[in-house]
């Protein structure tokens, strides 16, 4: 059996990105990429579960060549993203009499986003069963686990799940390497936090469906095969619940070390207390703003409370806090509580235009800390009792 077979007449024919630092130019991806992709060659069809993105069509024909592919009857696009379909017209060059088969709504975005596509276009509804003589895939539609048009396929025998970008992860592996469980978990989890996220109660459903359904493997469309899917459901049921840990994230950036002093004052206060924090430095010279802003929401995922600190730039927040908190008002991470610190030198709108940019979060505001100028000690006490306020709070509301 080839490498690539991973079982009788089902072959993984993925690319790897494995240069790749940041997907979609934000979410930051330190082990890389993969863009999945899989074919079944049965007794009567065989099939492609997933293009690849355009810029690999190359390397995913080589894979398809080598493994003696001849025909396609069909071309399943399960998403109409470029990373996933981009590679559908480099298929039908080599493969022009397969069927593409689409759900109603990645047809109608595949006319949208990928105009130049010209192929035989068939389409299939939830629920429908296609078979492929002596195996059967099944359409699951997933709205809104990720985009509107996500689609999940059940294979009958054996019972796997190829789940879109569901339960994916972008996790690449050198030749020869296989995937650590611990540090496919942590990268589910970066996934997780950008791009599942934002639609936590759609993929509660989903995952409910799935640890219902119980297939034997879960194949999602980024990362490593989940060859115990319990592993990654039960960290998908937890990290959609409402529960929260009793962790605790602090954001900040400071310019001239008034708001990094406030922030060291509250986290020495908070450990003092044996809370669980993280502090994240957005305004870290070394580091790209996306990477660090991408581990706070990291952290963020379970965490009952944030704090985000920031000096007064023109009025309103530092840019780089600007920025984070319009993404994590995008991403909606389940934090309970919010609060906010901050120092100005003569002037301030901070507290009015942060909760604007977070107006998407359903996070009760404790009492914000702003500061003029540099703290000093006979100051710091609402610092202090925004410590002891925190630690109460998520003592009481994490599970």
């Amino acid at each position: 059996m080839s490498e690539r077979e991973l079982a009788p007449g089902i072959f993984d024919v993925s690319v790897q990105h494995a240069d790749l630092k940041f997907f979609d130019r934000l979410m930051p991806t330190s082990r890389g990429t993969t863009y999945n992709s899989y074919v079944i060659r049965d007794t009567e069809k065989t099939c492609l579960i997933d293009p690849v993105d355009s810029l690999f069509a190359d390397e995913h024909l080589q894979n398809l060549e080598d493994l003696g592919i001849e025909t396609l009857d069909y071309i399943f696009c399960l998403h109409t993203e470029q990373d996933h379909a981009g590679g559908v017209g480099a298929l039908l060059t080599k493969y022009p009499d397969a069927e593409i088969l689409v759900t109603k709504k990645v047809h109608e975005l595949m006319l949208t986003h990928l105009p130049q596509i010209v192929g035989r276009y068939r389409l299939i509804a939830d629920g429908e069963t296609i078979s492929l003589g002596t195996k059967s895939l099944t359409v699951k539609s997933i709205p809104f686990a990720h985009w509107p048009d996500n689609t999940m396929l059940l294979l009958d025998r054996p019972c796997w799940l190829f789940s879109s970008d569901l339960f994916g992860s972008h996790y690449a592996l050198a030749d020869g390497e296989a995937a650590a469980e611990d540090e496919q978990i942590e990268q589910a989890k970066v996934y997780y936090a950008e791009i599942m996220m934002p639609y936590r109660h759609m993929v509660t459903k989903y995952a409910a469906w799935t640890r219902e359904t119980n297939p034997e493997k879960i194949l999602p469309a980024h990362g490593p095969v989940w060859h115990d899917p319990n592993v990654i459901l039960s960290r998908y049921e937890r990290w959609t619940s409402d529960d929260v840990s009793d962790r605790i994230v602090v954001i900040y950036v400071s310019m001239h070390e008034s708001t990094r002093a406030m922030v060291e004052r509250l986290t020495q206060r908070l450990a003092a207390q044996g809370a669980r924090v993280t502090a994240h430095d957005i305004g870290d010279e070394h580091t790209d703003l996306r990477t660090v802003v991408g581990e706070a929401m990291h952290k963020a995922v379970n965490a009952a409370a944030v704090v985000l600190a920031t000096p007064t730039v023109l009025g309103g927040p530092h840019p780089n806090m600007a920025f984070a908190a319009v993404l994590m008002n995008a991403l909606k991470p389940k934090a309970k509580r919010l609060a906010l610190m901050g120092s100005y030198g003569w002037g301030s709108q901070v507290e009015k235009t942060m909760k604007s940019l977070l107006s998407g979060l359903k996070a009760e505001w404790l009492d914000s800390v702003i500061i003029k100028g540099l703290p000093v000690e006979d100051g710091l006490e609402p610092i202090d009792q925004l410590a002891d306020r925190l630690v109460a709070e998520v003592n009481r509301l994490a599970h």
